[in-house]
């Protein structure tokens, strides 16, 4: 059963910080060098000051920064464990939309327990910063985002109900999304809650490098305990919970960008391995392939590539011949994975990119919209690229309940949750 408990959270004072939005902030793993300056030029107590600490120093001074906030009353401390109803207002693709997120504290369990299931796989760097973090802040500065199936809309049904309060704060963060924070504090909305969050598991959605990171820190500080019980606040980490049939959860794609040569006669092999359409000059821009892989996707499983022979785009449909290519150690739902595909029959053969070159971050990158990938080949950055359809929110629960998980980088999740709309301290 998972265990998604009311917390007394920390949250900024209005009086010293003013403008609840410019504190707040993507999570670190979005924020490049000029984001990071821009957003800590906004305020002294920006969440950007924390969140992006990586090295030994920048760690230790992000923990004094949080333990002076805390004695200043920047950030104060909730007065009774409470659950908090974030609202999140944003613009996708020219339309404005809206999404709910419960944040509650979670129960930190390994992930062959069951109750927290993973979708993809994480890369060992990230984590042992954020491990090094968490145990130095003795605090969750930014949550996980995880995601509930919530069949009957019983949780649905509490979220309406909470809505029907006041929020507490307001604001727009740098990036224009608008913010609603409700506090949920009175007993019998409390235990509905908690009760409704008992019934399914919750499925990662993003932030599996942050619960590896929780789940290593707890087993750090109960080994090092001269007496430990389970409840101490290590055992818990800091979550945001989505209904899956939110209209606001959003399943991105997560493009690749390849930055060494292919062999000679890569579209000659290519065809050996897909059947492949040439879609048009790569000047065209992105419209005409990004339509013709939706197309494939309701009957089939198709990518698109950018710059796979000079100046054109193609679009790779998955055929018999291409199964026939999985290495057998496969786990049997990757082969319903555009993903899967791509690394096993295509990168890895033909373009010698395995886990050991793909875990380096020189031979590929990654863009989250088709764009920047099309800009990238154009200007020399990149050889070529692949650009993949999202997967459906059904298959990524099927592949977490097989115990399979995704390719690193399947998914992106959008929009990010902020963090600094509350925190999770360990006292």
């Amino acid at each position: 059963m998972v265990d998604l408990q009311p917390f007394t959270g920390l949250r900024y004072n209005l009086a010293r910080v003013g403008d609840w939005g410019s504190v707040l902030a993507p999570p670190y793993d979005v924020i490049d060098d000029a984001q990071r300056r821009d957003l800590i030029s906004r305020s002294p107590y920006q969440i950007t000051h924390l969140e992006t600490a990586s090295t030994d120093a920048g760690i230790a001074k992000a923990a004094e920064t949080l333990r002076h906030w805390r004695a200043a009353r920047v950030l104060e401390r909730e007065q009774r464990p409470a659950y908090y109803l974030l609202e999140q207002r944003f613009s996708h693709e020219g339309r404005e939309r809206s999404r709910l997120c419960l944040f509650a504290r979670a129960r930190i369990l390994p992930w062959t327990e069951g109750t927290v299931l993973p979708h993809e796989w994480t890369m060992a760097t990230p984590k042992k910063a954020r491990t090094a973090l968490r145990r130095a802040a003795r605090a969750d500065l930014s949550p996980l985002l995880a995601v509930v199936p919530d069949r009957d809309r019983q949780l649905g049904s509490l979220f309406d109900q909470a809505l029907q309060e006041e929020p507490v704060v307001t604001g727009s963060d740098p990036n224009g999304d608008h913010h609603r924070l409700r506090v949920i504090d009175q007993p019998d909305a409390v235990e509905a809650l908690r009760a409704a969050l008992a019934r399914e598991p919750v499925y990662m959605a993003d932030g599996h490098h942050r619960y590896e990171s929780a789940l290593a820190d707890r087993d750090r500080a109960a080994a090092e305990a001269a007496d430990w019980t389970g409840e101490e606040p290590e055992n818990f980490v800091l979550m945001g919970i989505v209904r899956a049939g939110d209209p606001g959860l959003i399943v991105g794609p997560t493009h690749r960008l390849l930055h060494i040569d292919g062999p000679s006669d890569a579209l000659r092999e290519t065809r050996a391995r897909f059947e492949v359409r040439d879609i048009g000059p790569l000047s065209d821009g992105p419209e005409r392939l990004l339509r013709a892989m939706t197309e494939v996707a309701p009957q089939g499983i198709a990518f698109g590539s950018v710059g796979l022979t000079p100046g054109r785009c193609h679009l790779l449909v998955v055929t018999d011949a291409t199964l026939s290519l999985l290495p057998e150690s496969l786990p049997a739902s990757w082969s319903k994975l555009a993903v899967a595909m791509l690394h096993s029959v295509l990168l890895e053969p033909l373009f010698g990119i395995d886990d050991l070159v793909l875990h380096s971050g020189q031979a590929v990158t990654y863009a989250h919209e088709a764009e920047p990938a099309f800009t990238a080949v154009r200007n020399g950055e990149a050889r070529c690229a692949f650009l993949l359809n999202p997967p459906p929110l059904d298959q990524i629960f099927a592949t977490a309940r097989t115990g399979d998980r995704m390719p690193q980088k399947s998914t992106y999740f959008k929009p990010k949750l902020p963090t600094g709309a509350v925190l999770y301290a360990f006292d």
